[in-house]
């Protein structure tokens, strides 16, 4: 990380980006890793940015899942370092999410038709 980057924390959905997903098959139940995205929170973190794993699943499965697999998690479903009112979302720079609208300005419209007519990568 060069001196004018800053240290950063980045949030990654569990489900659909951490571990393949095609539908929820219990809470117990976790596909393979997705090497790409593993790949990307270790170069994260070789830039000293901060990782944190986010699910509606509990705490210690992300953790033992993240460390069976080596994946570098800092935090899971919070950020300690970073902490708001609201203990519901960790604070993070940017959410790498499977569901997600990114809202850019577009017309109210727009966004409406983008939300409706949304679809996961993995149910394309």
């Amino acid at each position: 990380m060069t001196d004018t980057q800053k240290k950063r924390s980045y949030a990654f959905d569990f489900d659909g980006v951490i571990a393949q997903y095609n539908g929820f098959k219990g809470s117990h139940h976790a596909e393979a890793p997705i090497a790409e995205v593993v790949q990307a929170m270790r170069l994260l973190k070789e830039e000293g940015h901060t990782t944190i794993v986010h699910s509606t699943r509990g705490t210690d499965f992300l953790k033992e899942y993240c460390e069976s697999h080596d994946i570098p998690a800092d935090y899971y479903n919070e950020n300690p370092t970073l902490e708001g009112e609201n203990p519901g979302k960790p604070i993070a720079y940017v959410y790498v999410d499977d569901r997600a609208v990114c809202y850019k300005g577009q017309s109210a419209e727009d966004l409406v038709a983008e939300i409706q007519n949304f679809k996961a990568y993995w149910q394309e």
